[in-house]
């Protein structure tokens, strides 16, 4: 028979992410233990609605005694550690199930803490290896006030790995701010830090904190500390190797990073990250041939051993895209093709290589029925993937394509994201009529309402309707969001300059960008669309702002739409001029000698 498993945990106001918790493990362990800090929201009734035994215990910024005050209350043989935050995973719950029927007393059990950064779940991911699952009452308590350490008093802790994953949302950009989870976690480093100055692990830790809020010399100054004296048998050597690392990247400090990759090779030849890291890096300083090699390394590594995995990719699908990007960069358009399908093979799901591929079969001038079909084939369920094929030819030019596919996917309650998608190919597809059509009736609590208001001034003023114009911006001279006054500016001018009458000057600050982005988007549906008297007309806006990017700006559009020798042109007046160029702008040159 099984042992049986108490599931412990703290939670302190959990009541948006508890409930997935305790449905993902709520039929794999026999009793839940839950230890609450201070909740003030439905935290205790969510965990009673799932049988969970409920205690109390006031918060005094240790995480370690809270822990541990939920091992006294479990019952059961073994203890299994989670947070309200994290998720175990669907299909590894038959792994553990095995697991339970031949569990050693004398292990502790490390599982993959799979960490998602960013807006939302996705491809940003790190890999952590915890203890999730140990013997009950076998000498097994936390210590450390945050990110606190399991520790046995009675008995070696003798650690394997399962490749059993429990998701993690806690570093989530919303997750953090509503928690407020840094400035805690600062706050009470710091303290420790006054006790303890010869603790490295509370150095790194606080490094962490300070790098999640992108002050990264503030993160590397403790990151420092943390390695004087470096031991690389110290269990948080490598990630701390590797954090130094990304914080050097940050910073644009590669050649210090360099320096401790390498070391960090020394250390880890396997760590697969490193080597990711070092072709990040090389491909930063133009240097794609030795980037190559890199990566051509890491996916001949794979994925690092359990001990070393950080960063969730590295030997895969990660790689393999940086090599798509460096052939595509370096126009070898069949070896960019061949990486960008292996991405997709190591990982279906991740859809960006797609717009590589896109690219390249426009670069080869494939026939567009044949286009079409290679990228529907990329596709197991296409009638749900047209807005995705969409916006892949929408990203090329292909606006009439674009059009094609959102109508299919398009009923009669279309989102208001794909229908302002629709208007966005509309304008680009010489269909102004259409697009004015389309855009009657648009109730101003629609998210897009502003944009779109833009866009049919633009179809007026195209279409000589002047008086419609001047009727569509006249409803939003009261406007108080200073973004949009800006862009309301810019298109009075631009009714202005079709009429033929008087300017005014929209700024005289060269560090103004906003004014430039909306006049830009102006010239670039003018100049899809091939009306060149009126983009002509329309380029006088760039007399009324002091932006000195302009003509580097202007230079990269037209090779955009295949002016090269205008780009060219552009391009060089700006270095005449404005001193002024960028590495994008120094390949346009190179491509038009």
């Amino acid at each position: 028979m099984a042992d049986q498993i108490s599931l412990c945990m703290i939670v302190k106001n959990e009541e948006k992410d508890l409930p997935r918790c305790l449905e993902s493990i709520k039929n794999l362990v026999d009793e839940i233990i839950i230890v609450d800090t201070g909740s003030t929201d439905s935290t205790i009734d969510i965990a009673k609605n799932y049988g969970a035994k409920v205690y109390y215990f006031k918060w005094c910024d240790d995480f370690s005694r809270a822990r541990n005050e939920s091992l006294k209350y479990a019952t059961k043989d073994w203890i299994l550690i989670m947070d309200a935050d994290d998720e175990f995973a669907q299909d590894d719950k038959q792994k553990f199930n095995e697991l339970k029927d031949k569990l050693d007393v004398s292990k502790t059990y490390f599982f993959e803490t799979v960490c998602y950064f960013g807006m939302a779940k996705g491809n940003n991911i790190s890999i952590n290896l915890n203890p999730r699952l140990f013997k009950n009452n076998y000498g097994y308590s936390y210590k450390g006030v945050i990110h606190n350490q399991l520790i046995n008093s009675d008995h070696p802790i003798n650690g394997i790995c399962e490749s059993i994953r429990i998701y993690h949302y806690g570093y989530l950009d919303n997750e953090i701010l509503n928690k407020k989870k840094n400035e805690r976690n600062i706050k009470i480093l710091k303290k420790e830090i006054e006790k303890d100055p010869q603790n490295k692990f509370n150095y790194f830790n606080i490094g962490t904190e300070y790098s999640s809020i992108n002050d990264e010399k503030k993160a590397l100054e403790n990151y420092y500390k943390a390695y004087d004296k470096f031991n690389p048998s110290t269990g948080f050597a490598p990630k701390l190797i590797e954090k130094i690392v990304i914080s050097n990247y940050n910073l644009k400090r590669f050649d210090t990073s360099i320096e401790f990759i390498e070391t960090g090779i020394k250390y880890y030849p396997e760590f697969t990250d490193l080597y990711y890291l070092k072709g990040l890096v090389l491909e930063m300083q133009h240097k794609p041939t030795m980037a190559i090699e890199v990566f051509e390394k890491c996916l001949k590594l794979g994925e690092a051993p359990f001990m070393l995995k950080c960063m969730y990719g590295t030997g895969t699908f990660k790689a393999s895209y940086e090599l798509s990007k460096i052939y595509l960069y370096l126009k070898d358009y069949d070896m960019a093709y061949k990486y960008s399908v292996d991405t997709l093979r190591f990982k279906s799901d991740y859809l960006v290589p797609l717009y590589n591929i896109t690219h390249i079969l426009k670069k080869k001038n494939t026939p567009i029925d044949k286009f079409k079909q290679i990228i529907e084939n990329f596709f197991h369920d296409i009638k749900n993937q047209y807005q995705i094929i969409a916006d892949l030819f929408y990203m090329e030019g292909y606006y009439d394509i674009a059009l094609e596919y959102i109508d299919r996917y398009s009923s009669e309650n279309t989102p208001e994201d794909l229908a302002f998608f629709k208007i966005k190919c509309l304008i680009r597809s010489k269909k102004f009529e259409e697009c004015i059509k389309y855009t009657e009736g648009v109730s101003e609590e629609n998210l897009y309402y502003f944009q779109i208001s833009m866009y049919r001034i633009i179809c007026f003023l195209v279409l000589g309707k002047y008086d419609f114009a001047h009727g569509t911006i006249r409803q939003f001279y009261l406007e108080r969001n200073d973004h949009n006054k800006k862009i309301i500016n810019v298109y009075n001018e631009l009714i202005s300059i079709f009429e033929g009458k008087e300017t005014s000057i929209l700024s005289e600050d060269e560090n103004e960008k906003e004014y430039t982005s909306a006049i830009f988007e102006v010239f670039e549906i003018l100049l899809a669309n091939m009306e060149f008297d009126k983009f002509e007309k329309s380029l006088e806006l760039l007399n009324l702002i002091s932006d000195k990017s302009v003509l580097l700006q202007l230079g990269k559009l037209y090779y955009k739409y295949g002016y090269r020798d205008m780009a060219k042109k552009e391009i060089l007046r700006s270095i005449k001029m404005f001193d002024l160029i960028d590495s994008e702008s120094l390949d346009i040159l190179k491509s038009c000698i």
